[in-house]
């Protein structure tokens, strides 16, 4: 006989700490709701379209450089393409996932955000009996963010927080290193947990949160079912609403009601999780600073009771970015970033991933291309004189970021992994934007999705990783 639904909401009583180190887990709420099998899918809220006045054509439009001004502007740089990787620094073999349970914490920007890295990780390691994704960061619906939710809607109240910019965000910070925040009635969360339509939800479903002084008040739907209102005090730090049910729990739909809400993330807690599992947590913009701004006790809290075997930070592109780049102050925020995550996952192996090559884009009116005739010749010699572009400016930048992380990761003892030694060195982003398919973005930066997946296979092969053994019967 299923048992009743109710309401129970209440403070989970503290256990006694094993440890005097151990971080406090947050204060948990429960909350008994009623799943439905099969839910209608989750529809969003239509928003207000956006006036935009359109823009003004570019005469002069930034493209990707050709061959002939790569050569003619950097007549120095390697732009063939490798026979192979640069070999990696040989990584300890605490940092080779096995069997399970197995768990990974991946922190990162944009070149993880969208999951194509990690995605091809996975399907390298072949785990046996799946993946379990337990935590899913507060960056819904940010654009360049996929996650491992069939669908997510935002109302337009809510605002993001990345950790990296410090403040009050970084103080109270989610296990993503980001927030979202709203302090308006009416904003909505919603979210369609399955990874597909025909997967399974999950029998518990935390909302994590920041409790304040002042007590909150939230609606709560699941699977389409009526709102039940629920009103969160206690004493200030960070909390969790868990959601119970006898079946599982496929859409929930939280609306803030009164107060203002620090929103952190999901974690979602299938009844058999899978016994490796891997929690990404990308976000575009993203520094390693992150991991210094941040208050690690807050931060620790979210993994007090499930620490990570594994933990990979993937940062640079974006400090590279800064102008002028001060490499001194950069091997010391990174340090200190290194230092406190150590701190946070004390037992874990840890690597750290260094960014790709980066390239330039030039006007189209400086671009050389094949000349045909004496003038052509002549005109491009002209543009060339007149453009002076530095089309390895930020490729060096990018040699002495990897070179730094290789050597604050052997002074913490985690390994190091280059992106840009993976493609074979600096001036490659030319040459990975000419590939059938193109391996990098247009813009230089980013990669396409073969890219993300050719820098996924050779991490797994000079890591020295290997499918994951299937459990024995």
């Amino acid at each position: 006989m299923r048992r009743p639904l109710s309401l129970m909401l209440f403070a989970a009583a503290a256990l006694p700490s094993l440890a005097a180190a151990q971080p406090a887990s947050p204060a948990i709420r429960q909350l008994l709701v009623q799943a439905r099998p099969d839910p209608a899918p989750l529809e969003c809220e239509k928003a207000a379209p956006v006036a935009r006045r359109p823009a003004a054509a570019n005469p002069d439009p930034l493209e990707v450089p050709t061959l002939e001004t790569v050569l003619s502007m950097s007549p120095n740089a390697d732009v063939t393409m490798a026979s192979g990787p640069v070999a990696a620094r040989p990584p300890a073999p605490s940092s080779r996932p096995g069997p399970g349970p197995y768990r990974i914490g991946i922190w990162g920007d944009s070149h993880l955000a969208a999951n194509f890295f990690t995605e091809e990780l996975l399907r390298q390691l072949k785990a046996p009996g799946g993946v379990t994704n337990t935590l899913i960061p507060a960056n819904m619906n940010r654009a360049g963010v996929r996650l491992p939710l069939l669908r997510s809607c935002v109302s337009a109240q809510w605002k993001y927080e990345p950790n990296y910019v410090g403040g009050e965000s970084a103080a109270a910070p989610g296990p993503g290193l980001s927030n979202m925040f709203a302090g308006e009635p009416g904003a909505t969360l919603a979210w369609d947990l399955r990874k597909t339509a025909q997967s399974p939800g999950y029998e518990r479903v935390r909302i994590l949160y920041q409790q304040l002084d002042a007590p909150l008040t939230v609606g709560i739907s699941v699977d389409g079912g009526a709102e039940q209102e629920v009103s969160l005090a206690g004493a200030a730090g960070p909390a969790a609403l868990e959601l119970m049910a006898d079946l599982p729990i496929s859409q929930v739909k939280l609306r803030l009601l009164d107060g203002r809400l620090r929103f952190h993330g999901l974690e979602l807690l299938p009844q058999a999780p899978a016994p490796f599992g891997m929690d990404v947590f990308g976000y575009p913009g993203a520094t390693v600073a992150g991991w210094k701004a941040t208050n690690q006790d807050y931060l620790a809290s979210w993994f007090a009771k499930d620490q990570y075997q594994l933990v990979i930070l993937e940062f640079g592109t974006n400090e590279g970015n800064v102008k002028p780049f001060d490499l001194a102050a950069y091997r010391k925020s990174l340090a200190d970033s290194v230092a406190n995550m150590k701190a946070v996952f004390p037992s874990a192996a840890c690597v750290l991933v260094g960014p790709g090559d980066r390239g330039v884009l030039v006007p189209r009116s400086a671009n050389i291309r094949k000349a045909k005739t004496r003038k052509e010749r002549e005109a491009q010699a002209r543009r060339k004189k007149a453009a002076q572009i530095d089309l390895l400016q930020y490729a060096r930048i990018h040699v002495d970021i990897n070179r730094v992380q290789a050597e604050v990761a052997q002074a913490a003892g985690c390994s190091a992994w280059s992106m840009q030694d993976a493609m074979g060195g600096q001036g490659k982003a030319y040459e990975w934007a000419r590939q059938s398919p193109a391996l990098m973005a247009k813009d230089l930066i980013h990669f396409t999705v073969p890219g993300y997946q050719r820098l996924a296979q050779e991490f797994f092969k000079d890591m020295g990783w290997a499918p994951l053994p299937a459990a024995e019967e």
